[in-house]
């Protein structure tokens, strides 16, 4: 039975109120009642989880000014991935697409009512269609291609110099994950794929941090091919390279000390939380 109500995620402005751990170099999300708010407007509220006993909400707030004392500070998403143990990424990335979700979402598409919001902030209904609506995320595929010991990396035109990553692309309506998997591929290198040599491997939720832009499901996948084809790359791709398992094993090293992906030397691989550093770890350890 829940039993007490927490808050585990100020939201203000697309940024996360955190408060810096004893050691200086990671913060956690700054937890408190909602007692704590009585002289600030919440804007959005979402239920996060439950935990011991306790319902864990995410909100967004109008003015977190008297806040930003004795170490609390707001912090963008994407850095803060950087910053967060791994138990409060997960409830930091949830609470600010579902809340913005409810920003993005007050009037029905059909009819134009504004919609009523559940309790857990959830969910949505028009009173005048009956019509319920629900957050929804894009499912994208991300494959790490390997042929032996090596692995297929790309360098997508965004990225900072030297910095590689596993392919990935959207999932066309009425495409399976490894037709997908095979189309991508070809498009963003031009290498051919054997969509019997796909196997899934994982997912993770991702995205959210830029405004715009929405949330995914990624679905790590492994497509393996029998020989290392040379890679031409499309527009959307500046640079794709054949890496040894030596190399990602370094860089995968590398990635885990914090603040690593703004130095630039030699090759880097993205951060533990993402998917792409999982499917290259877990390939490096086969």
């Amino acid at each position: 039975a829940v039993v007490s109500t927490q808050i585990r995620g100020y939201l203000h402005d697309r940024k996360y109120l955190v408060q810096q751990e004893p050691d200086n170099k990671m913060c956690s999300l700054y937890i408190s009642s909602f007692d704590e708010l009585k002289d600030s407007t919440i804007n959005n509220s979402v239920l996060l989880t439950v935990a011991n006993n306790s319902a864990i909400f995410a909100v967004s707030v109008d003015d977190a000014t008297h806040f930003i004392d004795n170490g609390k500070q707001l912090i963008e998403p994407r850095p803060a991935l950087f910053l967060l143990p791994e138990k409060d990424q997960g409830l930091a990335t949830m609470g600010l697409n579902l809340l913005q979700w409810q920003m993005d979402n007050k009037y029905c598409s059909k009819c134009r009512t504004e919609l009523k919001y559940h309790v857990s902030g959830r969910s949505c209904r028009c009173s005048d269609c009956d019509v319920n609506y629900f957050p929804r995320y894009n499912p994208v595929v991300i494959m790490l291609v390997v042929c032996g010991e090596y692995c297929l990396l790309g360098r997508n035109k965004q990225f900072p110099s030297g910095m590689f990553s596993a392919l990935a692309g959207f999932i066309d309506v009425g495409e399976h994950i490894e037709q997908a998997v095979v189309r991508e591929v070809i498009e963003e290198v031009s290498v051919d794929v054997d969509i019997s040599q796909v196997s899934y491997v994982k997912s993770d939720f991702w995205g959210g941090f830029r405004r715009n832009y929405s949330p995914e499901l990624m679905i790590g996948c492994v497509a393996t091919v029998g020989e290392m084809q040379e890679p031409v790359c499309s527009e959307e791709i500046a640079e794709a390279r054949w890496f040894h398992k030596n190399e990602i094993r370094e860089a995968l090293e590398k990635s885990k000390i914090p603040g690593s992906h703004l130095k630039g030397e030699g090759l880097m691989v993205p951060p533990p939380f993402a998917t792409a550093h999982k499917l290259a770890a877990r390939w490096c350890n086969e």
